[in-house]
């Protein structure tokens, strides 16, 4: 089977809203809603987690009941202390329902809403092929490394350097299996969820994004957002 687990546990505090920005609107719809949609149009997915701070939970799931036809392949979670604890209760969650054998498990930002059927599905196809992918674009940008935030220490070959975008997809089996052997000292150091494969020793096999795949931290982030949406 294949699930998909939205991560939606954000506060907004980076935004400076009076709502989680999950559920900031574009063009008069919530970001969340934005998100979900596409991810409902992949038929290969059996079932949408979507994790989401307690307090706000029964919000969320009014508004899917609401906005969407999804009340039957979606499930709201309680979130956890941060994205990856989030991403981590989701696993065993399907773990617990579905077992993890065989089971793909596709991870995503909720505020994340420009994400694209094709890049869900390229995702499915890399992991059944190779067991573990995720979407990535091309660095544009030099990136400069600095140990001391004062001076910099190195400038890497940007040819060599890509940013990494969601969705990011496992087998559940493999993904559980790398989290329980890091240590609290490596779990805090993830960024993502890919880490937790490299880190223990995993390959990662490489999906096209899509820049205009942007995730949504900062008003400036919502301001380039409803261009976007203006222009699809």
């Amino acid at each position: 089977m294949v699930f998909a687990c939205i991560a939606a546990g954000g506060t907004g505090s980076r935004m400076g809203l009076d709502i989680p920005k999950q559920f900031a609107k574009i063009s008069g719809k919530p970001i969340i809603i934005y998100t979900l949609e596409q991810f409902l149009k992949v038929d290969e997915i059996d079932k949408i987690y979507i994790g989401c701070h307690k307090d706000w939970a029964q919000y969320l799931r009014d508004m899917i009941k609401e906005q969407t036809n999804a009340e039957d392949k979606t499930e709201v979670i309680d979130g956890g202390k941060d994205r990856n604890d989030t991403i981590l209760g989701c696993a065993y969650k399907i773990k617990e329902q579905y077992g993890d054998k065989g089971q793909i498990f596709i991870t995503h930002d909720g505020v994340r809403p420009f994400v694209t059927p094709e890049i869900i599905r390229n995702n499915i196809t890399a992991c059944k092929k190779h067991g573990f992918a995720g979407t990535y674009v091309a660095a544009t940008d030099t990136i400069a490394i600095s140990s001391d935030g004062l001076t910099v220490d190195s400038v890497p070959n940007r040819k060599t350097l890509y940013n990494a975008q969601t969705p990011q997809t496992f087998m559940l089996d493999g993904l559980i299996g790398a989290y329980e052997s890091l240590d609290d000292k490596k779990r805090a150091s993830i960024t993502d969820t890919c880490s937790v494969i490299t880190l223990t020793g995993g390959r990662i096999h490489i999906v096209e994004g899509d820049y205009t795949n942007i995730k949504l931290t900062t008003i400036s982030d919502l301001t380039a957002a409803k261009a976007l949406a203006y222009r699809k």
